[in-house]
């Protein structure tokens, strides 16, 4: 597996609508209805995954594999969240990012993400295959 074109600075963005169904209540994180922590972790993770993607070779993806993330402000329903992920280190298969989450006011949350490249027919039959086992 070549992945030459992995280059640390690589960024994405993506940004949504805080709907009901991210809000701590809904996703069982909590009681408010307000922007829920694994919804932020969940984009933040998009960020990495979409900033990498195009950059792989056919028939590979990424896998997350750690998260240290602090969520520093709350976040009401119906206000837009964006998180950015920059991929910051490559070590062989293993991609770290620095990833930040924002919304129309402040930064609400920020941290570190590890992402591993995985050849996506091998880790499903992998994954499957344990399934079939028992």
């Amino acid at each position: 597996m070549e992945c030459a074109n992995l280059k640390v600075g690589l960024t994405s963005s993506i940004e949504i609508e805080v709907l009901d169904k991210y809000s701590a209540e809904e996703m069982g994180s909590g009681d408010l209805d307000v922007y829920a922590t694994p919804a932020m972790i969940s984009l933040m993770e998009r960020a990495a995954l979409s900033s990498v993607s195009l950059y792989l070779p056919k028939g590979y993806t990424t896998v997350g594999t750690a998260v240290n993330i602090k969520h520093m402000a709350a976040t009401p329903v119906g206000m837009k969240v964006r998180a950015v992920a920059e991929l910051v280190a490559v070590e062989g298969r293993k991609l770290k990012f620095k990833v930040e989450a924002f919304d129309s006011s402040e930064k609400i949350g920020e941290g570190e993400h590890e992402r591993y490249i995985v050849e996506s027919a091998r880790f499903r039959d992998k994954i499957y295959g344990k399934l079939n086992s028992k």
